[in-house]
């Protein structure tokens, strides 16, 4: 899968701070989806082109997510 393989839990801190904050990643997670083009629908900007998906915030949020998931 695209999402973050490349990170590991401790490399990230900003995803180990985001995993406590489920309705930020889950709403990050909501908003930054692929367009048609393959860009991020949710880094939209009037003043550059989004980046190609997955984006940067999508991939803390997955992984925010995978490490919440395995707090339970």
């Amino acid at each position: 899968m695209l999402e973050d393989e490349e990170w590991a839990a401790g490399d990230w801190p900003f995803a180990v701070e985001l995993a406590a904050i489920p309705e930020v990643w889950a709403a990050l997670l909501e908003l930054h989806v692929s367009g048609r083009d393959g860009r991020c629908l949710g880094c939209r900007s009037q003043v550059r082109i989004a980046p190609h998906w997955p984006c940067t915030l999508y991939r803390a949020a997955a992984h925010a997510r995978r490490i919440a998931a395995g707090r339970q």
